[in-house]
């Protein structure tokens, strides 16, 4: 395991196990790494990628991300912006023995279970100086048995309100 994925590992496992135990239910826990250096009130629309993010997961991660920007007064506009948000994923084995699988390419003869955090990265960076004035995460502990498969009907909800929990600090426009 690389240096930054055990940083990784150490720095969210702490906050995914309160999450998860604080009773709400919620399975996705949330964690914000920077806040508040920005222009908050000059920010009206952002433009958005996700360049990593696994295919299946792309298009509801940030349909449920933009209706969580939706909530704190901001629109998604490619054009005419103020942020440019990164959205990023990452996922880290916790099984030392499971280093070189990757959890989304799978074939009938593996019959390993895996265990792995899945964590996606939340970056917004000024327009008009290409600064980071925002930045939080959110993430998940994976137990996978084979056979096992994502379903986006119960996902979604799920990440619509760890998206809406992270951005909680973040302080909207004044409207």
């Amino acid at each position: 395991m690389s240096i930054k994925r055990l940083l990784l590992v150490l720095v969210l496992f702490p906050f995914v196990l309160l999450s998860c135990n604080a009773g709400n239910g919620m399975r996705i826990g949330a964690n914000v790494r920077l806040c508040c250096p920005g222009h908050y009130d000059q920010y009206q629309q952002y433009s958005l990628v996700a360049p990593d993010m696994p295919v299946f997961l792309r298009d509801y991660v940030v349909l449920e991300f933009d209706l969580a920007m939706r909530e704190k007064g901001l629109t998604r506009n490619e054009g005419e912006k103020q942020l440019n948000i990164v959205l990023s994923y990452n996922h880290v084995n916790l099984a030392p023995e499971q280093e070189d699988i990757d959890p989304f390419v799978r074939t009938s003869a593996v019959s390993t279970e895996l265990y792995y955090m899945a964590v996606i990265e939340v970056e917004m960076y000024e327009e008009a100086t290409g600064e980071l004035v925002w930045a939080g995460s959110i993430s998940r502990i994976h137990h996978v048995t084979p056979g096992e498969y994502m379903h986006a009907d119960r996902a979604r909800p799920e990440f619509q309100s760890a998206f809406s929990r992270l951005l909680e600090a973040y302080p909207g426009r004044q409207t």
